[in-house]
């Protein structure tokens, strides 16, 4: 099986966004009115018990930190302007271990407490990750309320079962290393550095306001709006105006130098790198407008106001996308840095309804860097690669990468399986009708959450028929499905 060498230049449909309807029961004229209730301790996602919560939808937070690099503290207050989704006596906020020192909310104090978790099998303490607050009046339904939460404390990463299977797990969230401070929160690590409601399903624009000493450097997500010189302190002013999931929030401090370009349609690039950064380090940086205007041409306009990166003084064992500021680690490959740009468009602009959807972000994130090989290899290159794939996951009986479980959800059923489901897929539609339903699925879910489900509704209805009987097989089936003629390349070792 061969595809044709073709310019990529598609089509994007114009496409209804849905949106999820928060429309509360009316209660029978014969009913007693409902006391307020407290809202939920969780969202309900099977991986993460007890993350996220329920009973009001965050809009927006607005969080101003004063970092002491030396001590790696913070002294900080969030403000998280909501909507109560019922009638609310007491909301939760996640907050991992930091201590608070008061909570206001629409500017009257209110009490608030840190549940203790329950203790471990293995008798060791667990530190709090709920904070859990009682206004002084319930909220109604459908009214906006502003909470303020003044804490502080020592940040540290959240242990996190999705990466247990590393020897030396670090946890997700706020990480101090010898060169500076990074933040990568996925998949549980936000409320490692800000109180808010950790999980893709709430998502919320961001404003951020960060005071470091001389001679250290703050970036964040989104547009940089002021940089304030007080004389041994200066203050970064971002603003990060379209809605983002809390785990791709990033806060990085170090001493870096800035490198700054232009990307498609003029959105500003600002590449945050050490200042001894050598121009092979800088090399994939450098292209990251080419490869931006790449990905338009495959997904679809660009969906957010700028875009950039961070890189880290020392390497790292990965990357992650965390919105319009992508963290790297140094000595990072072009193919990584185009992994992480694809999903600005796939799990930052569509984020996952739950986390056991993750295939919808990495498995297209990691079929662009196929996409790739094909547009600077030719399409040979992208078959050999796909047959390479089908070899190894036959050998290695690789399962779905749907509702992987938790323990697996960063392994080669979706890196790897994953893309292998969409290269079949291209096969099965033919070119026009695969990437008609790779823009139009950004357009019809942007600044929103979706479902695998979804989404094989969404490819379904683009093809004009059923493809259910394609999904069973390619996606949900444990087993690698039988290309015939790869079956002898695949039996001698590709």
């Amino acid at each position: 099986m061969t595809t044709s060498a073709r310019s990529l230049a598609l089509l994007v449909l114009s496409w209804v966004p849905t949106s999820a309807s928060f429309a509360r029961p009316q209660a029978s004229p014969h009913e007693a009115p409902r006391a307020p209730q407290a809202g939920a301790l969780e969202i309900g996602d099977p991986y993460f018990p007890g993350l996220g919560n329920g009973g009001y939808d965050v809009e927006h937070y607005a969080l101003e930190l004063e970092i002491d690099m030396d001590a790696n503290a913070i002294a900080a207050t969030a403000r998280i302007r909501a909507r109560a989704l019922q009638d609310l006596a007491s909301f939760s906020l996640d907050l991992y271990g930091l201590d608070v020192e008061h909570v206001r909310v629409d500017g009257q104090d209110a009490r608030f407490e840190r549940p203790t978790p329950a203790a471990r099998a293995d008798g060791k303490s667990e530190k709090s990750s709920e904070l859990v607050i009682h206004p002084a009046a319930p909220l109604a339904a459908g009214a906006v309320f502003t909470a303020e939460i003044a804490y502080g404390g020592s940040p540290t990463p959240r242990p996190d079962p999705a990466f247990a299977f590393l020897p030396k797990s670090p946890g997700s969230g706020w990480r101090r290393t010898k060169s500076g401070v990074y933040v990568t929160s996925q998949c549980i690590g936000a409320s490692s550095w800000f109180p808010c409601n950790d999980h893709p399903r709430d998502k919320a624009t961001y404003s951020f306001r960060i005071t470091v000493a001389k001679p250290w450097t703050a970036a964040a997500n989104g547009v940089l709006t002021q940089s304030i010189d007080a004389g041994e302190k200066r203050t970064f002013v971002f603003e990060a105006r379209d809605p983002m999931a809390s785990y791709l929030a990033t806060l990085d401090v170090a001493e870096f130098a800035v490198l700054e370009s232009k990307g498609p349609h003029g959105i500003p690039i600002r590449i945050y790198h050490p200042l001894d950064a050598s121009d092979k380090d800088l090399a994939g940086f450098r292209r990251q407008g080419e490869l931006l205007d790449f990905l338009e041409l495959v997904f679809g306009p660009y969906p957010f106001e700028c875009a950039g990166g961070v890189m880290q003084s020392e390497p790292a064992g990965g990357a992650l996308e965390c919105q319009t500021l992508p963290v790297y680690g140094r000595g990072c490959d072009v193919e990584t840095i185009l992994h992480e740009l694809a999903h600005q468009w796939f799990g930052d602009c569509v984020s996952v309804d739950l986390w056991r959807d993750l295939w919808l972000n990495e498995a297209f994130a990691s079929y662009a860097e196929w996409l790739w090989l094909e547009q600077t290899s030719g399409p040979d290159a992208y078959d050999e690669k796909a047959r390479h794939a089908y070899a190894d996951l036959r050998k290695r009986k690789t399962g779905s990468p749907y509702d992987t479980g938790v323990a697996q959800a960063f392994s080669e059923r979706v890196y790897q399986r994953g893309p292998f489901v969409l290269y079949g897929l291209r096969q099965e539609v033919g070119d026009d009708v695969f990437f008609r339903i790779l823009q139009s699925w950004v357009e019809a879910n942007k600044n929103g959450n979706a479902s695998t489900a979804a989404f094989v509704a969404h490819a379904s209805k683009c093809a004009g028929r059923e493809l259910k009987p394609f999904f069973d097989a390619w996606l949900f089936a444990e087993e690698t499905p039988v290309v015939k003629e790869w079956e002898t390349a695949a039996h001698e070792g590709g």
